[in-house]
């Protein structure tokens, strides 16, 4: 049996920190993710994940949030949701003592579309107000609106591995840090997304493998370690990692083969935790969850149907 833990109030607290105009991974990094996670999902999760997609996939629904942005249909609303995926954090403190984005963050996104998948009451909020106005009849309860909830909460959990998304408002992430690679002007936040991931031209198909071997020779105290610790201990992890990171970044630095060597590491490691992070939350979520129809009443009486994960825990695997 596995620790509970409360999933309130700990998935709230999965962030990514960079501006409005990164995408976090780059398309190929959350597709890597989502596949390795996809082969940890146990079978009620799979069934629940493949009738919300429609049949799709994890990676092609780990990619989703990003596509939309460029969406044309309502753009005041895609406009609003470039602030959920993201979280700026104030030098020297924490994200509950960091000014809060008025439209919502990946905090308040995150916790909002748990409570849908959930069938628990929606937080208000920014989140919970823009999704009422977008859909014309918003239901909670309804396939439509669980499947957008499940593939934003998908790609905010592929991004919280990405270092730079626990990162500083003042240079958006990283974005505002001009660097050199490989002879070419980038920033530092496209740095970590995509170039470090295409460094050494590993494809796609090659990095999921590579992966696979990795956890295939870690030792299952580890793995478990890994998957199921606090989200607040993995922002812990990412401010640790900035430290590193920010060591290198002098405006204008030329950043040499030698930081591949550092840091191509770290991006493998953190793309394993995301992957088994991401399984262990889909399948704690969907352990009971009625994928075709909506949440029946509950009788007097009884806080939670049987089996399935309420707000105040995670059930076990």
């Amino acid at each position: 049996m596995i620790n509970k833990i409360a999933i309130a109030s700990c998935w709230a607290l999965c962030v990514l920190a960079t501006s409005p105009e990164a995408r976090a991974w780059g398309s190929k990094g959350h597709r890597i993710t989502a596949q390795v996670a996809a082969e940890r999902l146990t079978p009620a999760a799979s069934a629940a994940v493949t009738a919300l997609l429609d049949g799709g996939d994890l990676a092609s629904g780990s990619t989703w949030a990003d596509e939309m942005r460029g969406n044309r249909d309502n753009p005041g609303f895609w406009s609003i949701t470039a602030t959920w995926h993201y979280v700026n954090l104030a030098h020297g403190t924490d994200y509950a003592n960091s000014p809060k984005e008025p439209r919502g963050d990946a905090v308040v996104a995150l916790e909002t579309f748990t409570a849908i998948l959930l069938d628990e009451p929606l937080p208000p909020g920014p989140v919970s107000t823009a999704l009422a106005a977008y859909f014309n009849e918003f239901d909670p309860h309804s396939i439509e609106v669980k499947r957008f909830a499940l593939k934003f909460a998908l790609h905010i959990l592929g991004d919280l591995q990405q270092p730079l998304h626990a990162d500083y408002a003042d240079d958006r992430g990283g974005n505002a840090i001009a660097v050199v690679w490989q002879d070419e002007n980038t920033n530092l936040h496209t740095l970590w997304d995509t170039r470090l991931l295409d460094f050494g031209g590993i494809t796609e198909a090659a990095y999921v493998r590579r992966l696979h071997n990795r956890l295939d020779h870690t030792p299952n105290s580890d793995v478990r370690g890994m998957e199921r610790g606090d989200p607040r201990d993995w922002l812990n992890e990412s401010l640790r990692l900035l430290e590193r990171i920010h060591a290198h970044d002098d405006d204008g630095a030329r950043l040499e083969t030698s930081y591949a060597a550092e840091f191509v590491p770290t991006v493998e490691t953190q793309m394993i935790k995301g992957a088994l992070r991401t399984a262990y939350y889909l399948n704690n979520v969907f352990g009971g969850w009625p994928v075709a129809a909506p949440a029946a009443p509950l009788p007097a009486g009884i806080s939670h149907w049987p089996n399935s994960p309420r707000s105040g825990e995670l059930a076990g695997r």
